[in-house]
């Protein structure tokens, strides 16, 4: 059993791809997580199900008519999932469907592995004895609630699911920069505050999510910037200044994920630090882009201002005025209040305070 159990616990990987494999293929992924940590613990779960039967059962697990399905720990697991999908609103025969496939993902990794270590005839039963355990434990489960406990359950997971879904919304839209959610066909799926004030002041927050009236939501021409039938906005179109590199990214061409790019919005020139990344979603139900613009457009007019600074500045041998890079003549003062954030004050230096009042200076000096 001891092989059983290191075979299992190094096909996690393995097992993970294959169930993905299926819940795409079969349409399952629509329904399921776009995170691969939760598919991981689905196939953690399962594989601990099945070490603990190989742990309790020399032979193949029999269950017999007086069988405890719901106090065997075998199947634990399955019917703290089942009690989670049954709150969630997902119905039984939705939930035996994929399960029946993380089933035949066990039995292909059995057939499938060259030079196993194990029995493949036995292991291939004891597999599917143990998934038979769990799915009439499960369905025990499922059928055994009470429905005015199985509609409050719903309904406080409901609760909870939107509450998440309020926070992750709120976190996106309080991100501070520009933020824009791009889907496979090119349209804008969301975008948050800072990125539509860009082109709209008076948008509010959440307001492409909660798809507010025309009137309301922006202020840009959508003859222009949506495609029909959807009416939703064009990336491409909105910026046009991207659409080179948003479309090689779709490609999978460009080169840099990371770059800075220059243009006029409104007749105002900005610079933005560009950062473009897909959507981390192993489901494949929000393929698209991640689109973050950073405004560095003061950073770089204060850099140009450092750069000036650090250059050669003329000044007057004489009377000590500096040109500037029109080519006309400023006081000292002036030019750096113009160039930096520094102001000046009027004193007096010790030398030109006993050339000029000799007087102030002896009196200076008999008070010392």
């Amino acid at each position: 059993m001891n092989s059983f159990v290191d075979f299992l616990d190094l096909s996690e990987e393995w097992l993970m791809e294959r169930i993905l494999h299926y819940a795409e293929k079969t349409g399952y992924s629509v329904y399921t997580s776009t995170l691969k940590e939760a598919w991981r613990l689905s196939i953690s779960g399962l594989s601990k199900s099945l070490i603990s039967a190989s742990k309790e059962f020399d032979d193949l697990p029999e269950f017999s008519p007086e069988f405890d399905f719901t106090s065997t720990s075998i199947a634990s697991f399955g019917i703290m999932e089942a009690q989670r999908h049954k709150e969630r609103g997902i119905s039984l025969a939705m939930f035996l469907g994929l399960f029946k496939y993380y089933r035949q993902a066990y039995i292909d990794l059995i057939e499938e592995t060259p030079n196993i270590p194990i029995d493949r005839k036995f292991y291939t039963q004891f597999i599917n004895r143990v998934f038979d355990i769990i799915e009439i434990s499960l369905c025990v489960e499922w059928a055994g609630g009470k429905e005015d406990k199985h509609i409050l359950n719903m309904q406080k997971s409901n609760r909870e699911m939107t509450n998440e879904k309020n926070k992750y919304l709120t976190i996106f839209e309080s991100f501070p920069s520009p933020v824009f959610l791009i889907g496979l066909d090119g349209t804008i799926d969301n975008m948050n505050i800072f990125a539509a004030n860009y082109f709209n002041t008076e948008t509010v927050s959440g307001s492409h999510y909660y798809k507010a009236s025309s009137e309301e939501k922006n202020t840009i021409d959508k003859d222009s910037l949506t495609s029909k039938p959807s009416n939703k906005i064009v990336a491409s179109k909105l910026l046009p200044w991207l659409a080179g590199e948003l479309q090689a990214y779709m490609e999978g061409t460009l080169k840099k994920k990371t770059f800075i790019k220059k243009t006029t919005i409104y007749d105002k020139e900005y610079k933005f630090n560009v950062r473009i990344s897909s959507m981390l979603d192993v489901s494949h139900k929000f393929g698209g882009i991640v689109l973050i613009l950073e405004d560095i457009s003061k950073l770089a007019a204060t850099e140009i201002e450092v750069q000036q600074l650090r250059g050669i500045i003329p000044i007057c041998m004489h009377c000590k005025e500096i040109r500037d890079d029109k080519g006309y003549w400023n006081r000292l003062e002036n030019y750096l209040e113009s160039h930096s954030d520094a102001q000046f004050s009027h004193s007096i230096c010790d030398t030109c305070l006993e050339k000029f009042y000799p007087e102030l200076n002896d009196n200076k000096k008999d008070v010392l």
